[in-house]
């Protein structure tokens, strides 16, 4: 081998040997663990719910105070819907027995204005309000409540 082949081989050695002693020498990042991570700030932010609508079974009628108790879907504890002189009470009836619908007929429900005397324990109902109802167990900006067929 030539002379200058030599240096350059004993040069990439001695670089290769320096690096391979720089990272033994060099601490390894740690990576956190879930305990070791802080927040930022005193608590983790959730994004928040918004919630403009309701179903549920209606469980007690206040005519004289006008509210109604309802159970909504997929939860255990009541609300209570007050209504106002402009929320829309209405019942939909389908034209034909549901278990048996006609062919080739559209399923459009009729739409009954009623009074909220109207409403029975029991009822399947679905509800549109003007506020976000997320958390409340009692509201009172309701658009209109449908009795449900």
């Amino acid at each position: 081998m030539k002379k200058n082949q030599i240096i350059i081989l004993g040069v990439v050695v001695v670089l290769i040997l320096v690096w391979i002693i720089s990272l033994s020498i060099s601490p390894a990042e740690k990576v956190p663990t879930d305990k070791e991570i802080t927040p930022v700030g005193d608590e983790v932010k959730k994004p928040v719910e918004q919630v403009f609508s309701l179903s549920g079974k209606v469980s007690s009628v206040s005519a004289e105070n006008n509210f109604l108790m309802v159970k909504p879907r997929n939860q255990e504890t009541e609300v209570k819907v007050v209504i106002s002189d402009t929320t829309k009470l209405i019942k939909l009836e389908l034209p034909f027995d549901p278990a048996n619908p006609p062919k080739d007929v559209p399923l459009v429900a009729e739409q009954t204005e009623i009074a909220l005397s109207d409403f029975q324990e029991g009822d399947n109902i679905f509800i549109k309000t003007n506020e976000n109802i997320a958390g409340k167990t009692e509201f009172n900006s309701v658009n209109f409540i449908h009795i449900l067929p």
